[in-house]
């Protein structure tokens, strides 16, 4: 049903374009937000891969402002895991999917004062508030591009992190042998997640999202670490306090996994990895 709130913006609409008037910003952002969920919309019933849908999601997701929307939360885990990553000044950090570049603010501004970001996402539109945002950092820069195909040299990062966002790669074995391969080697991968099935209360949040999602446990994401040819693979729990008002908040519990390059790759098991079928892990929405 159509609301009186959606009638009158429409009527506005004609009668700036009746008089040729400039749309006031308001309105301006209302059509914007319009023509990306429309594009969202064609990329679902013509079938587009899955990257093309993740760009229009996630520009969409831009356009509402919802990447600073979620710094708040996000901080709180990003904090808590800057120092299990022992950052130093010869860092050189992927920040993968990235979003409005949160995280790449938070590692530049660290004590390490590391040489060099990366951040790297998927929506040019997060991009634009990313680098709006960033712009103090002289040693942060932003890509975009999708995380199965990172535009960057092998052997270039000694880290990388990645703040929730991996359950959204459709391959996640191809995005880890990327990983792989663009990290020199002993270097570092970092992945914060809080959308995971050890955590119950995240299940609920699956159905807010209109992209397909992985649903692992802690365990099988140990074993396709491992699997992939990753060493010393940890996994811990961040557990935050209960807020003030008790009132429930995913992030109040993230799973962080460690796992760093061996000396020499081994990425080319994922090859063997990909031949493997899903076990009803992803789980799509269209």
């Amino acid at each position: 049903m159509i609301s009186i709130s959606r009638i009158r913006k429409g009527l506005r609409l004609l009668k700036y374009k009746a008089l040729g008037r400039p749309l006031d910003p308001q309105l301006d952002q209302d059509l914007r937000v319009l023509g990306l969920r429309f594009r969202v919309w064609l990329s679902v019933v013509t079938r587009r891969p899955l990257d093309v849908r993740l760009h229009h999601e996630f520009n969409l997701w831009a356009a509402k402002g919802v990447g600073e929307g979620m710094d708040n939360p996000h901080r709180r885990i990003i904090e808590q895991a800057l120092p299990k990553m022992e950052l130093v000044q010869e860092d050189r950090v992927l920040d993968l999917a990235c979003g409005a570049g949160l995280a790449s603010r938070l590692i530049a501004g660290t004590e390490a004062r590391c040489s060099l970001v990366i951040g790297m996402d998927i929506s040019d539109g997060m991009l634009r508030h990313a680098r709006r945002s960033s712009a103090q950092y002289r040693n942060v820069n932003f890509v975009c591009a999708p995380a199965e195909h990172i535009p960057l040299p092998d052997n270039f990062f000694t880290k990388a992190l990645s703040v929730e966002a991996f359950y959204y790669f459709e391959h996640q074995e191809r995005v880890l042998a990327e990983l792989q391969r663009v990290l020199a080697p002993r270097g570092r991968l970092f992945l914060l997640i809080c959308l995971y099935r050890d955590h119950a209360a995240s299940l609920a949040t699956v159905d807010d999202v209109d992209v397909p999602v992985h649903v692992r446990s802690i365990d099988e994401y140990k074993r396709m670490l491992h699997e992939g040819g990753w060493a010393d693979v940890t996994a811990e729990e961040f557990l935050q306090q209960t807020r003030k008002d008790g009132s429930p908040d995913v992030h109040d519990r993230a799973l962080f996994l460690s796992a760093r390059k061996p000396d020499v790759s081994t990425s080319h098991l994922i090859q063997r990895q990909e031949s493997v079928k899903e076990q009803s892990l992803f789980e799509s929405f269209t």
